[in-house]
């Protein structure tokens, strides 16, 4: 529970104090007969009107809705999932589709929302004071026989048609067989990707010094064959030598 929902609690309890009321009890409503197969309901899960805590929701109060906004059972566990929710004048207005089977036996709605911004309204009546909340985050919307707001009647209760349900289970199917083949990708690429090579360094001592590369030994160099040229030379140098 956030900053503002305590604050918003404390003086609501402090101007019931102040008019020497107790809190509200609402009796939870019967449980509807068990059906089978899933269903849709359709309704307020936040009426205009206030509370049993004497807690308002403005119509259009809310942020902008974030997707997947979870449909539990009291609270707790899921039981199913939302198709569809807006702001009007009325109230928060949603349609949902139920699978879990406790759940389908409810017939209110609820909310857990985050509050934001609230006005305190009608004071000094007895009757009418309130906390009308101003801007707030819907956080989860749940189906239950005990509603902070009794007038949160599930207003439309049918089962889903077959060939809506035969899309809903095909749906399910696609999503779930779209998540195997990324997995899938994901092996292959990892399998495929060629292994890197880490490169180690050397590590040498302080003391060692690098050792020079040796200089390859020079190949004996032949005698080049004389040449009658040259051969006519060295006789002409062998004859002046012999005269001298």
């Amino acid at each position: 529970m956030t900053g503002e929902a305590l604050k918003l609690k404390a003086e609501v309890a402090r101007l019931m104090s102040r008019h020497r009321l107790a809190p509200i009890a609402c009796a939870p409503a019967a449980p509807l007969p068990p059906v089978e197969g899933d269903w849709i309901f359709e309704g307020f899960a936040a009426p205009a009107t206030i509370d049993s805590e004497r807690t308002k929701f403005a119509p259009h109060c809310w942020m902008p809705f974030k997707s997947g906004i979870p449909l539990l059972y009291r609270h707790s566990r899921p039981a199913g999932e939302v198709l569809e929710v807006r702001a009007t004048d009325k109230g928060l207005h949603m349609r949902a589709l139920v699978r879990d089977n406790e759940a389908k036996q409810c017939t209110h709605f609820s909310v857990a929302a985050t509050i934001h911004g609230y006005q305190l309204r009608d004071v000094d009546d007895r009757e009418r004071f309130h906390a009308l909340v101003t801007c707030a985050t819907l956080d989860e919307i749940t189906v239950t026989n005990a509603p902070a707001n009794p007038a949160a009647i599930i207003l439309h209760r049918y089962r889903q048609s077959a060939s809506v349900e035969f899309w809903d289970i095909a749906r399910r199917g696609i999503v779930c067989a779209q998540g195997i083949v990324a997995a899938l990708r994901i092996i292959n690429s990892a399998q495929s990707a060629p292994p890197q090579t880490v490169v180690r360094p050397v590590k040498r001592s302080l003391c060692e010094v690098p050792r020079s590369r040796p200089t390859p030994a020079k190949a004996p160099t032949r005698p080049r064959p004389k040449t009658e040229f040259r051969t006519l030379v060295d006789a002409i140098n062998a004859m002046s030598g012999e005269v001298q």
